[in-house]
């Protein structure tokens, strides 16, 4: 994304959202047609890097997300929104599975017995 940004392919958008309990700042930045890997026949992917970062600029919350059509500044903010949800939802199950003492011992296949 550093080499692309050089370039002045990469579009930016930063954005002031509600959470609940305070004001962030997202900066979304966003590109089009970059290669998944280094090599001639490589996937041609869109992507958008997200960074939140507090009010001393230590940063709160960082991902990246990847997409098949083309982004835009609407599409983007879709895009993030919905990375977001679903990040959270997985993350909350985990620490469900995890704080709850789901037994995993007890599940088929886990220990020296099965």
């Amino acid at each position: 994304m550093e080499d692309i940004e050089r370039t002045g392919a990469v579009m930016t958008l930063t954005r002031r959202r509600w959470t609940g309990k305070r004001h962030e700042i997202d900066t979304d930045r966003f590109v089009n047609d970059i290669p998944l890997r280094d090599a001639d026949d490589a996937l041609l992917i869109n992507g958008c890097p997200l960074t939140t970062p507090d009010a001393t600029g230590r940063v709160l919350y960082r991902n990246a997300f990847a997409a098949t059509f083309r982004l835009d500044q609407e599409r983007v903010i879709e895009v993030v929104k919905a990375g977001r949800s679903r990040w959270k939802i997985e993350n909350e199950n985990n620490n469900t599975l995890k704080t709850k003492g789901d037994p995993f011992e007890h599940h088929s296949g886990h220990g020296k017995q099965h």
